[in-house]
C-alpha cells in the first residue's frame, strides 16, 4: 500500500473522498463533468498546491483546512513523467490540458495516475480515479488539522 495526502476545506471534511468539486469545476487534468480526486505524494506538496489557489484575504480570514492521509493500493498507480506529456501541460489556462489525459478519465486502467506537480515539477500528484474498480478500498489512515505558518502568507 501506498500513502498519498489531501487537503480538504473544513466545512467538507466528512466527505474527504468526494469529487463533487472537480466534477462541478474541473481542473488542470479533468474538464467539468468529469470527477478525480486530487492527492499528493507528500503533505508539503499537498499544502502548496493549496496554497497557490487561496484567496487573498489577511492571513486571519484564510479557510480553515484538514490534511487526509490516504491509503492506495500500490499495484494500482502509474507516473507520467513531464517528457511524457506535451509542452502545454502546465499552462496556467486548463482547456488543453483537461484533454491529456481523455482515455483515462473515460476508462482508467489504473486507480492513481502519478502526473508532475505545475508548482513543484518534480513533485508527484496522484489523480485518483473515483469509478475504477479499486476506488472503494481507498482509506483514510488520518486526519487532522492543517496548519499554515503564517510566514507562508504574504497579502
Amino acid at each position: 500500500m501506498a500513502l498519498v495526502f489531501r487537503v480538504v476545506r473544513q466545512k467538507y471534511a466528512n466527505q474527504p473522498l468526494d469529487v463533487t468539486g472537480t466534477w462541478l469545476n474541473g481542473g488542470r487534468w479533468n474538464p467539468p463533468g468529469v470527477g478525480i480526486l486530487y492527492t499528493a505524494e507528500h503533505p508539503a506538496l499537498a499544502l502548496v498546491e493549496i496554497l497557490v489557489h487561496m484567496p487573498r484575504v489577511p492571513y486571519d480570514e484564510l479557510p480553515t483546512y484538514r490534511l487526509f492521509s490516504l491509503e492506495i493500493p500500490d499495484e494500482s498507480r502509474r507516473v507520467l513523467t513531464s517528457d511524457q506529456l506535451p509542452a502545454y501541460w502546465n499552462e496556467n489556462a486548463y482547456a488543453r490540458s483537461q484533454t491529456i489525459l481523455t482515455d483515462w478519465l473515460a476508462d482508467p486502467d489504473v486507480l492513481a495516475l502519478g502526473v508532475p506537480s505545475s508548482v513543484m515539477p518534480d513533485g508527484i500528484n496522484y489523480l485518483l480515479h473515483p469509478t475504477h474498480a479499486q476506488y472503494k478500498s481507498v482509506r483514510v489512515i488520518e486526519e487532522k488539522a492543517l496548519v499554515i505558518d503564517p510566514r507562508l502568507w504574504h497579502q
